[in-house]
């Protein structure tokens, strides 16, 4: 849990707790220079994919991160290794000077987190799209022709509900006219939900956290993300318009001026990637969470 490495550079470390999740094992520590956070593989996991996630983290957390106008908590130390795969990142750990998602109870409180989600999506959206691009080299760089290759439609699970077969068809046919028409690309989070981002406690900006599904795509498969995937149709019809309105503002005051019908591409454009990402990942796993995402993007497809 603790290799070599990090006791020698990060010497006194107390372990606080420890826990496993889907994709990465997890610890904080206590130490001298201040509390410690290690995002790890476990030795028997031998999982490449999120091996893969972990070191594409590490990599933006330590290259291009410090220079966005994100928030986000500072790369300490990272390692891979290919085989076994392994991998381990260690960041300062922003647990007990950070709010989550859990403290908002009020309907009130958690609209207002979500506008606060969408905008801070915006700032890394715009600056990723704008200043910070040309820093963008090789698999940092949005190649359209490779996800194009891989948008054939895949057989949905019977869970993915009635539709969904011919939802899949229809966004891969309609994908290379949706992609030209939503021309602008960054870097997007690729699994942005309001558990992803921290509030300081002493009134900071808001933190974004877990990139290790971040990559290169357009702006609106984020906010696709977050609508289509992450709230209910009652709540994409009640809160939708509001979010993405801010969202728009947001990116104006960045620097990026979309219009409402550039941001309407965007999304639509968004929402097929997001529909044929999440087929291709539901026939890799049987995971409940994976067959409910798509099920929720064939429905909103056909909204």
């Amino acid at each position: 849990m603790w290799p070599p490495e990090l006791r020698a550079a990060f010497p006194g470390a107390r372990v606080l707790e420890t826990w496993t999740g889907e994709g990465a094992a997890f610890a904080r520590y206590r130490s001298p220079g201040g509390p410690l956070f290690l995002k790890y593989l476990p030795a028997g996991w031998r999982n490449p994919r999120a091996a893969e996630r972990l070191r594409r983290e590490s990599r933006y957390l330590r290259e291009l991160a410090p220079h966005a106008p994100v928030s986000h908590a500072p790369h300490l130390h990272s390692a891979a290794r290919a085989e076994p795969p392994l991998a381990h990142l260690l960041t300062v750990d922003r647990t007990d000077a950070t709010w989550g998602w859990g403290a908002f109870v009020t309907d009130a409180q958690r609209e207002g987190a979500l506008l606060d989600v969408v905008r801070l999506l915006a700032g890394l959206h715009a600056f990723w799209a704008g200043p910070g691009q040309p820093m963008l080299k090789g698999r940092w760089t949005w190649q359209p022709q490779e996800v194009l290759a891989r948008s054939a439609p895949v057989s949905p699970p019977d869970a993915a509900g009635p539709g969904a077969a011919e939802a899949l068809r229809a966004a891969a046919q309609a994908l290379p006219s949706l992609l030209a028409r939503a021309p602008v690309w960054t870097l997007v989070h690729g699994d942005i939900h309001a558990g992803q981002v921290l509030w300081p406690r002493d009134g900071g900006p808001p933190e974004l956290i877990d990139y290790g599904q971040l990559h290169p795509s357009v702006p609106g498969e984020d906010l696709a993300h977050l609508l289509a995937l992450r709230l209910d149709p009652a709540e994409r019809t009640r809160l939708g318009p509001a979010l993405r309105a801010a969202y728009g503002e947001a990116l104006a005051d960045r620097g990026l001026r979309l219009s409402a019908a550039e941001l309407a591409a965007q999304e639509r454009a968004g929402l097929a990637l997001n529909l044929l990402s999440t087929a291709r990942q539901a026939q890799r796993r049987e995971s409940s969470g994976v067959q409910q995402a798509l099920a929720a993007a064939v429905a909103a497809w056909w909204e």
